[in-house]
């Protein structure tokens, strides 16, 4: 999806009702129908069903938004009011819908429909207080779930800044674009996870930011679809060197994940004092080799290679052959982990068919340079550079490459274990061996990443944590 200006959708949305294409009312429900398929879709959401939904509402038509996908839960309804109705939002009123101060209890659906994205300065007494009262709400509710109706009310939309009194929202469900404030650092813990609702009725908007949102729209396409007749050969062969003593769970992660991801053969290269604790653990789908050394290694066969997780520390001589063999490789090759940091070490030059994929330490690493700029700004530094595909990890991760820059918006705070970023890699390498380019292979992988810790976090009754070799057994689900 794309990123645009708050002012540019307001006045698309006018110029489209002064033409009488479309109405408020009309356009209002188009919306809600929208938020509430979308909604339905989400794996977040999966087997959701609230007890009572809690509607935060103001004067705007983000009011009309957050009734009306109220009423489609079929649960009770709660109104939390900061000021009459619009005529609008009025007309998305059931007559089912109670006035009264919310108490805590499991499984509610909390909106947000207070301010719209329009909203700027500070909040109003009457605003601020029915903000902190939303999120003393969603804190003493467990398995809750709070949606914020095109922007969390108190932040920003332009530059993301908000002050103490900001709606926390677990899902930010934006409205015919991104708006930028939804992307700027720091505003993560408020937007969560972005949910993008497309609006094509108010036209083509002009871009007000770097970049896109990647959303299912502009992804499902990119998967190509198998022939009846593929095999094994034809689906693409993953080699992957990784794996040292006390390590071998990233190398066994990567590889699993990238079999979980559709590879036809995925191929594990290891050092022989590793070899007989992989070969008794990883999926007997998955060829462990052993090699004597890193220059041992011939893969002329693979169309993707992947190269660090839980390698360790490595030598130079052992580096070299390692850089070589990236150099040399004519596929896709991903560096994660102790690869990325060869590479920084070792001063290596990025090639246009590399992905690298690290976190911030590891960014901090290869980009020292980058220290005081916000992580847009180090990844257009670095890709200025250095002519590769690069993925920065966080609550937001960023994928620069030919294409662009886009934003992921799937995934959680749930994932903030170890082991996700094998996963990551192994994903990477299986869709780039299925022939999608470095970049793609790195926007999608990230992804349906996201998309699988969803599913297991919502399956699982919204634990703290979702395991990487959870993810793993929910991946086939998303990539079809």
């Amino acid at each position: 999806m794309k990123i645009c200006s708050a002012q540019s959708i307001r006045e698309a949305e006018q110029s489209l009702f002064a033409s009488g294409r479309v109405s408020s009312p009309g356009l209002m429900n188009t919306v809600v129908e929208r938020l509430w398929q979308a909604c339905r879709q989400l794996p977040l959401m999966h087997g959701f069903a609230p007890a009572r939904a809690i509607v935060y509402v103001g004067t705007g038509n983000n009011a009309g938004d957050a009734i009306g996908l109220a009423a489609r839960w079929g649960c009770p309804v709660t109104l939390r009011c900061a000021g009459g109705l619009s005529a609008d939002s009025q007309a998305q009123l059931s007559g089912r819908e109670e006035m009264g101060v919310p108490t805590p209890q499991e499984n509610l659906l909390i909106i947000d429909g207070l301010l719209g994205s329009g909203a700027v300065g500070g909040l109003r007494p009457a605003y601020a207080e029915l903000v902190r009262e939303l999120n003393e709400l969603r804190a003493a509710s467990p398995r809750s779930l709070t949606l914020a109706i095109d922007i969390p009310t108190g932040l920003d939309a332009s530059t993301g800044v908000h002050g103490g009194d900001v709606v926390l929202a677990d899902v930010t469900a934006a409205i015919g674009c991104v708006k930028p404030g939804l992307l700027a650092d720091g505003a993560e813990d408020a937007v969560g996870r972005l949910l993008c609702i497309p609006l094509p009725e108010v036209g083509e908007l002009p871009a007000a930011g770097e970049g896109r949102v990647a959303d299912d729209a502009e992804l499902w396409p990119l998967l190509p679809r198998r022939a009846y007749s593929c095999f094994k050969n034809r689906a693409g062969r993953v080699a992957i060197v990784a794996g040292s003593v006390g390590m071998v769970g990233a190398a066994q992660m990567c590889a699993e994940a990238a079999l979980a991801a559709g590879a036809g053969l995925v191929v594990l290269y290891c050092l022989p004092p590793v070899y007989p604790l992989l070969a008794a653990r990883v999926a007997p789908e998955i060829m462990v080799h052993p090699v004597g050394s890193y220059a041992d290694i011939d893969e002329s066969a693979a169309h993707a290679l992947v190269i660090g997780p839980g390698l360790g520390e490595i030598q130079p001589v052992a580096a070299e052959s390692l850089r070589r063999l990236a150099c040399d490789f004519t596929g896709t090759v991903v560096l994660d982990a102790d690869g990325l940091n060869t590479a920084a070490a070792m001063g290596w030059k990025p090639l246009p068919h590399w992905v690298l994929t690290p976190h911030p330490g590891e960014m901090r690493r290869l980009f020292p340079e980058g220290g005081g700029m916000n992580r847009s700004e180090v990844v257009a530094c670095y890709r200025r550079k250095n002519d590769c595909t690069l993925l920065l990890k966080g609550a937001r991760t960023l994928v620069s490459g030919v294409e662009g820059q886009f934003y992921n918006a799937t995934g959680g705070p749930y994932m903030a274990n170890g082991g996700q970023g094998d996963v990551l890699a192994g994903v990477i390498g299986a869709l780039a061996a299925q022939g999608l380019p470095p970049q793609r292979a790195a926007v999608v992988g990230a992804y349906v990443c996201g998309l699988a810790a969803e599913r297991t976090w919502a399956e699982r009754g919204h634990p703290r944590s979702v395991t990487a070799t959870q993810v793993i057994r929910n991946l086939p689900y998303y990539l079809t």
